[in-house]
């Protein structure tokens, strides 16, 4: 995302021990907390056991973070909202928590945040001190983030970055998952106006090269995994849990990103405008925003992205989420985007309950030759962290559904955005060549993109059965210019 994501959007799901919509794990008898573990372990292998911790993000403590310049000692600078009840807490040097009613001192976050639960629900046995204490506002979780992603910047610097290295076969350009790690580390506040384009790797043109995995085979976090790994999302429907929120999508943002993702057969991405409604829980997505910019452009990102900022104030939108494509592979995410929708939900998080907006990530797949169908898939999802007592590991991708609302008719704004992206990519070397077959002996790329727009059209491009013959004509002729204003956009 980006620095505009500071204050018109959002905030995103509340801490999931509070939401209920976290793997529980409050009756877990051997819940802990990274710093419960002695840093000084001994035995044959409390040397690499340490240093496992520390890689994978087990073993972080306060001090930890207040020697990387992460976070800063002083008074009230922690809190816990639970039940209605505010506690205060001090950070002291050595990296204890004072609390300022009792003057109690704490030697962890998991402590400190137990004790305050369990005055007010004495049934409760564990903390999650991490996700539950804000420092300054944030969720303490941001900055284990930050330390460990600076750790993982480090380690790339020793000469492991073989696997993150973005594809060199996509024609838009290369660069390497570095600049996503030195962004990290500033992430607390705002970002970077360039947060998508260098948080984004360039996908394989190849679905063959992809592996797809489930969520459970993945284990803990390291640095020997493929970020390019698919993983395939988890319905709430089978962890037998009710989706946090509902989603609907207007058809006129769906038409604009089904063309965006059809005109090239590299990445695409945008940002997803709309609004939420905190009463009845749904968050509607109204207009898309595609990025007229490569991947990797440093030049171009930001202003584009202003551009953007700029028409989601004019239009009274909030950035709601984002999507990108999977060119030619299943619109499943990869490691990366769990990572990056992640990061995207603890960034857009606001400071209470009351004053978060969702954000949802959406993947399109526009010539995955494995489906028959010529419609493009879509996959809308959203992250639940991993549990408290086990950070290391992955993220957890959950399958979003969400129902489609029918725009009455198009708007200017759309049919100006599909001039300038069909005049954005027309001419470059991955621009598709609709008049060439898709696959052999079958349709053609024109009439692929068709069939894939055709069910996303407003309600004044639907002919029914219900209209009157001349009802229906004009109609039919409607729907004909429009075709013919397409077929201007992108034969060539």
């Amino acid at each position: 995302m980006s620095a505009m994501a500071s204050e018109s959007v959002g905030k995103l799901e509340p801490g999931m021990e509070d939401s209920g919509y976290q793997m529980d794990n409050s009756g877990d008898e051997d819940d802990f907390e990274d710093e419960d573990v002695a840093e000084g372990t001994s035995g044959p292998s409390g040397d690499q056991l340490n240093a496992r911790r520390m890689l994978s993000g087990r073993g972080v403590t306060l001090m930890m973070l207040i020697n990387e310049g992460i976070i800063e000692t002083g008074d009230g600078v922690l809190t816990i909202d639970y039940l209605g009840s505010k506690f205060v807490g001090d950070l002291l040097p050595g990296g204890k928590i004072r609390w300022q009613d009792s003057k109690e001192i704490f030697s962890s976050p998991s402590a400190w945040a137990t004790h305050c639960k369990k005055i007010l629900n004495p049934e409760k046995k564990s903390g999650c001190g991490w996700s539950t204490i804000r420092y300054k506002g944030k969720r303490l979780d941001l900055f284990k983030t930050i330390w460990y992603r600076k750790q993982r910047k480090q380690q790339m610097g020793a000469g492991k970055t073989s696997t993150h290295v973005m594809d060199s076969e996509n024609k838009s350009g290369t660069q390497t998952e570095t600049s996503l790690k030195e962004r990290s580390e500033t992430r607390e506040t705002s970002l970077k106006p360039t947060g998508i384009f260098h948080s984004k790797i360039l996908q394989q043109k190849s679905s063959s090269n992809r592996l797809v995995v489930n969520h459970c085979v993945l284990g803990n976090r390291t640095p020997e995994h493929d970020m390019n790994t698919l993983v395939t999302c988890t319905p709430f429907t089978a962890m037998d849990r009710i989706q946090p929120f509902t989603v609907t999508i207007a058809t006129n943002c769906l038409l604009l990103i089904d063309f965006h993702c059809h005109l090239s057969n590299s990445e695409v991405v945008g940002y997803l405008g709309g609004s939420w409604d905190i009463a009845s829980h749904n968050l509607a997505l109204l207009q898309a925003f595609p990025c007229r910019c490569r991947l990797g452009d440093k030049d171009n990102a930001g202003a584009i992205e202003e551009e953007i900022r700029q028409s989601l104030e004019q239009r009274h939108l909030t950035l709601v989420g984002w999507y990108h494509s999977h060119p030619t592979f299943p619109a499943y995410p990869s490691i990366k985007d769990i990572d990056s929708q992640m990061e995207y939900q603890i960034t857009m998080k606001g400071d209470s309950d009351s004053a978060y907006t969702p954000c949802l990530g959406l993947i399109i797949s526009p010539y995955n030759k494995q489906r028959k169908s010529c419609e493009a898939e879509y996959q809308a999802y959203w992250v639940m962290p991993p549990p408290e007592h086990r950070p290391q590991e992955y993220g957890h991708p959950m399958q979003m559904a969400y129902n489609i609302a029918h725009d009455s008719f198009l708007t200017q704004d759309l049919l100006m955005e599909m001039r300038l992206l069909a005049d954005f990519y027309r001419g470059a070397e991955d621009f598709i060549i609709f008049k060439k077959e898709y696959q052999s002996g079958s349709a053609t790329y024109w009439q692929k993109l068709q069939k894939s727009l055709t069910p996303k059209l407003p309600q004044d491009l639907q002919v029914t059965g219900a209209q009157t013959p001349t009802q229906s004509q004009a109609q039919a002729q409607a729907v004909a210019h429009f075709w013919d204003f397409v077929r201007g956009l992108v034969m060539v």
